[in-house]
């Protein structure tokens, strides 16, 4: 045997491994996992259930998967990388899909979880030092193939925008402006209303934050009036759009009729352009103060309400796009009743007019349409045969024309794009206003993140409600991971001025000052470690690290030699002695 001759021993990909670990380190996630959810006594194992926890974490936001039967085979592939991670020998059965599900169990404790949480943010707000300013509220379904247990159950059929056949939860969430980091995440049962939710989740927010003046930011369903009298009593600050619940239709065109006399001024927010180009202008309206009151645990509350009211002017232009499809979807379809087809009923007058209200109604263009229809008789003599006299046969012809109403039309359209948002904050301007509630869709990222790619929470498989809520607050912990090291890297950038260029595959000109946390993540997969044996010595190798990959380190705040550490830490294979 030619014993100079390297031979290949093994090969493991460590990939974002490293990064994701630092970031948990980072978080002391361990020591607050043990802290709310110490080790049962029947535990065994060199591994604590908070280290099989955090290594489910990594299997979740490097490989995009949270199925607990595809962790094992995964430590298999990656159980050198892992151990140099956490420091002591680790083998697959540590991560049993029973250990897994026993946590998911454990982690749908409430009171134990909400505890977890707020030590959490409080850690994590300090290390970080995140700014606590602004918190988004917002609500969410996730549907389950499992059945309906019973009506006091998590899985319940309620209103769903995704699939309306199959019972759902419902979850609440509380997210840290601008990086969107969960700061509560709630579980409750599917059919339960949103309005409840709010005012609980901002309690929780200000037991972790432990300070008031902060601002919430929420849509309609935030804005019923106890949930603002409750952040006004708490010396907070609330912005929410009101819906015409609260303010009619009829009533804000009362409000906006000085603007179409002319007489009301209007505020504008701008948006700078190109360079050498004019500003463009996104929005612009004005306000009116109104004076309210309430009760909260028996104390009245007296304060006084800016209400905006805002003409988007892209939320305008889509809105106008809209009704003009409606209006030419109508008028097609009325004058498509008369024409004639093969196997087509013919209509009779009153059957005309029912179908043209009918399509006027589903259009939601009633009023800004008439129609009008004529009959028209036409005679045709009918000559003799084979013993039939001659006849005169008469036939009734229908006709529809459609007409607009070109005023109401008008009018219709000069109401589009106006929204009120109401405010207790009455140092804010217009320009606050508008740029904070379009931040709202920060935690509409979130859900997406959570429930589609990279965690992938729906739909939901498992059958047992307990662990389905464990789920859920699981990956709430590694949306937070994500939304942080994407944060880290973006502050940074934004600090510096700089953009990224060469972190988009196939793309290598892209510049970017907003990556987001999967494309960072990306860059770092093609990092491996090779065993290498030479004169029946061992050698761990590390692939060479790009520019980028550095670069990246640093921008995370990372040491530059976090990856040669995994080689100092890597345990090596067994030499295998035997003759080829």
């Amino acid at each position: 045997m030619n014993t100079t001759q390297p031979r290949l021993v093994s090969v493991e990909c460590v990939s974002d491994l490293p990064v994701l670990w630092a970031h948990i380190q980072r978080l002391d996630l361990l020591t607050h996992l043990q802290r709310h959810f110490p080790t049962p006594l029947h535990w065994k194992g060199r591994l604590t259930p908070a280290d099989v926890l955090a290594v489910w974490l990594l299997f979740i936001l490097s490989h995009s998967d949270h199925r607990l039967n595809h962790v094992e085979p995964w430590v298999a592939q990656h159980q050198g990388v892992l151990c140099a991670l956490l420091g002591k020998p680790i083998v697959p059965t540590d991560l049993q899909d029973d250990r897994l599900a026993d946590w998911l169990s454990r982690l749908s404790a409430d009171d134990a979880w909400a505890s977890f949480e707020q030590d959490l943010n409080r850690h994590t707000i300090r290390v970080y030092q995140l700014p606590t300013d602004t918190v988004r509220i917002d609500t969410t379904t996730a549907n389950s193939y499992a059945d309906v247990l019973s009506e006091q159950g998590l899985l319940q059929f309620g209103y769903s925008k995704d699939d309306p056949t199959r019972p759902q939860l419902k979850i609440a969430a509380a997210v840290l402006d601008p990086l969107g980091m969960p700061l509560i995440t709630t579980v409750v049962p599917g059919n339960t209303a949103d309005d409840p939710l709010y005012i609980p989740a901002i309690h929780a927010v200000k037991k972790c934050v432990g300070v008031s003046g902060l601002t919430f930011v929420g849509d309609c369903k935030m804005a019923a009036h106890e949930t603002r009298a409750e952040v006004k009593a708490g010396e907070d600050f609330y912005l929410c759009p009101l819906p015409e619940s609260q303010v009619s239709r009829a009533d804000r065109g009362k409000l906006l009729k000085p603007v179409w006399d002319g007489t009301q001024p209007l505020q504008r927010v701008e948006r700078p352009g190109p360079e050498g180009k004019e500003t463009e202008l996104v929005a612009e309206g004005f306000s009116i103060d109104v004076e309210l009151t309430a009760q909260v645990e028996e104390k009245k509350v007296s304060w006084t309400e800016r209400r905006w009211l805002v003409r988007s002017v892209a939320y305008a232009s889509a809105q106008e796009a809209a009704l003009d499809r409606h209006l030419a979807k109508a008028e097609a379809a009325i004058g498509d009743l008369t024409t004639r087809k093969q196997g087509k009923k013919r209509l009779s007058q009153t059957e005309l007019t029912a179908a043209a209200d009918a399509i006027l109604k589903r259009e939601g263009v009633s009023g800004l349409l008439s129609y009008t229809v004529t009959a028209t008789s036409t005679t045709r003599h009918k000559r003799a045969y084979a013993g039939r006299p001659g006849s005169e046969e008469t036939t009734m012809l229908l006709a529809v024309e459609v007409q607009r109403n070109e005023v109401a039309i008008l009018e219709k359209k000069r109401e589009l794009g106006w929204q009120v948002y109401a405010s207790n904050d009455l140092r804010r301007g217009l320009t606050h206003v508008v740029w904070a509630y379009r931040g709202q869709y920060r935690i509409e990222n979130d859900w997406s993140r959570l429930k589609g790619r990279p965690l992938g929470l729906t739909p939901i498989y498992l059958q047992d409600e307990q662990r389905i809520q464990g789920l859920v607050h699981l990956l709430s912990l590694a949306l937070r991971i994500l939304t942080l090291s994407e944060w880290v890297v973006r502050e940074r950038l934004r600090q510096t001025g700089e953009k990224l260029r060469g972190v988009y595959a196939g793309q290598a000109g892209r510049k970017t000052a907003t990556p987001s946390a999967e494309v960072l993540l990306e860059v770092m997969k093609t990092i491996n470690i090779s065993v290498i044996e030479v004169n029946n010595q061992q050698y761990v190798l590390l692939s060479p690290l790009t520019e980028m990959q550095k670069k990246l380190l640093t921008l995370w705040g990372l040491p530059a030699d976090l990856y040669e550490n995994v080689i100092r830490d890597f345990p090596k294979p067994p030499r295998n002695t035997s003759e080829p």
